[in-house]
């Protein structure tokens, strides 16, 4: 069974009618994948210009305020026709969707940024998405995840687009 379908099962009864489980991953907070792979330091960097880059912005979004939304080390990033949400990290041999950490409707999102790939060692995929009212949620995807990362902001970053050309 993948992660989606583990996701799609975890909120079987919670969705909306037509909504779908569009794609989950793994991700780290910003700097967990190279604290992970090398024990360097975490933390959230560069929120400040993260909106002026953006991927995708909402217009007549309200700002999201310039402060980091907490997340752990490792979650479960899941994108649905309807919401993204996150969960914590279960599953005892492959990761499952363990206890919900929060999840934000498609409507409730200001703007993503243009993800940027770190290289290295620890090479990750590093983003940000804008939570109006709420502030900035930070994420990384890990080495083997920066395709499937990469695909699964840029249908993010669509459905965003399509909310504005709806209203």
């Amino acid at each position: 069974m993948t992660l989606r379908e583990k996701v799609e099962s975890r909120l079987a009864g919670e969705f909306v009618p037509g909504e779908r489980v569009l794609s989950a991953l793994v991700a780290f907070r910003v700097g967990g994948v190279r604290k992970t792979m090398i024990g360097g330091a975490a933390g959230i960097a560069g929120l400040a210009g993260a909106a002026g880059m953006a991927l995708a912005a909402r217009r007549g979004q309200a700002e999201a305020p310039q402060v980091a939304i907490p997340t752990p080390g490792r979650f479960v990033f899941a994108l649905t026709s309807h919401q993204v949400a996150l969960f914590t990290v279960g599953g005892i041999v492959r990761a499952a969707p363990g206890k919900p950490v929060r999840s934000w409707t498609l409507d409730q999102l200001a703007w993503v940024s243009e993800p940027e790939l770190n290289s290295g060692v620890a090479q990750a995929l590093r983003g940000q998405i804008g939570v109006t009212g709420e502030g900035v949620l930070g994420y990384e995807f890990a080495r083997l995840q920066v395709d499937d990362g990469r695909s699964l902001i840029k249908r993010l970053a669509r459905a965003l687009k399509e909310l504005d050309t709806a209203s």
